[in-house]
């Protein structure tokens, strides 16, 4: 198990915007590349604002971050892809993951593995227009991906680096939406393709995040994939990632979700580093806390923002049920804070993987 790997921050809706990897990636540095949230692309050709200013470069200096976009039309990614490229972006995410019913419903996400016909014919054209437009399709998945795009004095976006016309297409997906055995058919899409990256929940779109995940049908992508593979699901501990990399010391990438909302050390600790300290802890929060109210208008919002972050948070601490559900429970800020506040006075609080679930 000597072999370095490197570590991917997975997506998670309405947690990992941009505030969060901003102060993440500065506080527990380590991170090779974080992936954002979705970007719904769609027949009007435009991003929500609140989906563009996630993405937009002055928002993600010095992150290395990828934008991920979900849809399942060939014209509505091509025009995302170049949106991305002309922010300086060099890798672009297809999104074909998500399980939520609301999307896979629509054939989003999870929900366009179902239809493998389809989905060959959305890469093929996808490929097609692309290459059209003069972009070069690289393989090589090795490359640090962040904008580059800088704001300069007047405002005015320019190309802080010559990024040419070249562009990585990567692709998260799951091992099938209803069967593991659409596995198979899935990769040969995929070999078809100049696809940068394949990142593999190794789990159906129907089981959402339920179980545990497929290791044996993971392995057999794995092993048919021409591209590089990156291992999703359930890393949550040192010990997770050490068993993993035991049974697969040949996948050079992983990408941590879960486990890095309930741990945002755990990438260090994976490394021989210092285990995730008690007022690290709180003070990794309280700047969490400060990001996002420098984004999100209201106390309240912001409020209910970090009581999603605390539904992991709080797994670090024992005997502070009292004060967790207190936090939950909050209506004012006075509230969340004292409950806040409780959780440290009197919660154990447990390094390494103790009191993980």
């Amino acid at each position: 198990m000597n072999n370095p790997v490197k570590f991917l921050c997975a997506p998670l809706e309405g947690i990992t915007g941009f505030p969060f990897r901003q102060t993440h990636h500065k506080m527990f540095p380590g991170v090779e590349r974080y992936y954002t949230p979705f970007l719904v692309a769609n027949q009007t050709m435009k991003f929500k604002n609140k989906e563009m200013r996630d993405v937009l470069p002055e928002n993600n200096a010095g992150v290395p971050t990828v934008p991920q976009i979900l849809t399942n039309r060939a014209d509505q990614f091509v025009h995302a892809v170049l949106q991305m490229q002309e922010l300086g972006y060099t890798e672009v995410n297809l999104n074909l993951g998500c399980p939520m019913p609301m999307q896979v419903t629509k054939k989003r996400g999870a929900g366009f593995l179902a239809d493998q016909d389809a989905l060959d014919r959305f890469f093929e054209e996808c490929i097609r227009k692309l290459e059209d437009t003069g972009l070069h399709l690289v393989e090589n998945c090795a490359v640090e991906n962040q904008p580059a795009a800088q704001s300069g004095a007047s405002g005015q976006i320019f190309s802080g680096d010559n990024i040419g016309d070249t562009i990585r297409i990567s692709v998260k997906t799951r091992i099938g939406l209803q069967d593991a055995s659409e596995a198979d058919g899935l990769m040969k899409i995929f070999n078809r393709y100049p696809i940068s990256l394949i990142i593999i929940h190794a789990r159906r779109g129907i089981d959402r995040y339920k179980g545990v995940p497929d290791l044996e049908t993971f392995g057999r992508m794995q092993a048919q994939s021409t591209h590089p593979v990156c291992y999703n699901g359930d890393l949550f501990t040192v010990e997770d990632i050490n068993d993993f990399r035991n049974r697969f010391p040949e996948t050079g990438m992983l990408m941590i979700g879960r486990g890095l909302l309930q741990n945002p050390a755990l990438i260090r600790e994976a490394a021989g580093g210092l285990s995730l300290q008690k007022e690290e802890l709180r003070a990794y929060l309280v700047q969490l806390y400060e990001a996002y109210h420098s984004v999100i208008s209201g106390d309240m919002n912001v409020m209910y923002k970090m009581k999603e972050l605390w539904v992991y948070a709080g797994k670090r601490f024992m005997g502070a049920d009292r004060y967790l559900k207190q936090i939950r429970k909050a209506k004012t800020v006075e509230a969340y804070e004292a409950a806040v506040d409780g959780v440290f006075r009197e919660g154990v609080f447990c390094a390494g993987g103790d009191h993980m679930t």
